[in-house]
């Protein structure tokens, strides 16, 4: 579920770099690829915002003597396409300045819901947040050579109603941005990696985290593009705040997950499919008369498409 308010936390970068790509062709390289910025250049891209709340429980109820489960599940669903436009500002040292304008909205809200007035609040909840958003904007932040950024505003995505630790929110706040996070490693077709993550989160104990990456064919077969598949992962247990029930346990898991593609020419996007989900499992006491623990879980979960419309017409991304 979604509400509108700022986004304060951000998680740690290492597991929130959204993509990847290469500068140069596609042979073995001896040194990390580049962004390459030219001053008064513009890009125009479109991008779609998918974001689902989902929740599953079961409810008892209770007829003579004996204790009966029902399962249910709750689901809501709410879209925004708009178009984004990126001008280096100017070129530094180290990477540019970038100016991101965004115009062009269109919204489609979630059904509200007339018989389940559970679901009818859900999605309420979602349109209001996604429509407190929808509005024209300009922003600026620094974009490294490398393709990270820094000092990119809180309200450059949408607010998600989410306890801490926020890792969705700072991974949405990426993974809007069409730009993608080069990698040090060099361009082999097929070479794919997996490396370990430390990670150290408020409200969660016991956490791991994990990116694993691998260098793709462009699926339009171009030799001037290639694409990286890239997915970051963290499990844990809640073990305080709002999200640790009194009774019983609760399990988290987050997953992000990048498919780019990248010119080969100057590292720059030229579309992608993005998709995080964050779900806690909760496995409470069992009732008086229930054999099993009941259990709930609630999942949001985030779909973005971007595309860029410099030589082609983009589509409407809703079709």
């Amino acid at each position: 579920m979604i509400r509108s308010r700022a986004l304060t936390f951000i998680v740690i970068a290492a597991l929130i770099s959204c993509a990847t790509g290469a500068a140069g062709d596609t042979s073995p390289q001896d040194q990390p690829l580049h962004v390459l910025f030219s001053a008064g250049a513009t890009s125009i891209f479109r991008i779609q915002l998918t974001v689902t709340a989902h929740l599953d429980g079961e409810q008892t109820e209770t007829i003579g003597v004996k204790t009966y489960v029902a399962p249910f599940t709750r689901e809501v669903k709410s879209a925004l396409t708009w178009r984004a436009q990126l001008r280096v500002l100017s070129v530094t040292a180290d990477g540019a300045e970038i100016e991101e304008s965004l115009a062009g909205f269109s919204a489609t809200p979630s059904e509200i819901s007339a018989t389940d007035s559970a679901s009818a609040k859900m999605a309420q909840a979602l349109n209001d947040a996604l429509a407190s958003w929808n509005r024209e904007r300009t922003f600026h932040y620094h974009e490294l050579l490398s393709g990270q950024t820094t000092g990119v505003p809180a309200d450059a995505g949408p607010p998600l109603d989410e306890q801490a630790p926020r890792v969705l929110s700072a991974w949405l706040l990426r993974a809007l941005r069409p730009i993608v996070v080069l990698s040090a490693r060099p361009v082999v077709l097929n070479d794919s990696w997996q490396e370990a993550r430390s990670v150290d989160l408020p409200n969660w104990s016991g956490a791991s985290g994990s990116e694993s990456g691998q260098w793709l064919t462009a699926s339009s077969g171009s030799k001037l593009e290639i694409r990286l598949d890239d997915v970051q992962q963290i499990t844990a247990t809640v073990a305080a705040g709002p999200e640790k029930p009194p009774e019983g346990a609760a399990d988290a898991n987050f997953r992000g997950e990048s498919l780019s593609t990248v010119g080969l020419d100057d590292g720059r996007l030229v579309n992608a499919t993005r998709s995080a989900v964050r779900t806690i499992v909760w496995t409470l006491t069992p009732a008086a008369g229930l054999s099993a623990p009941p259990r709930f879980s609630e999942r949001l979960a985030i779909e973005i498409e971007i595309e860029n419309c410099d030589e082609t017409v983009c589509d409407d991304l809703h079709s």
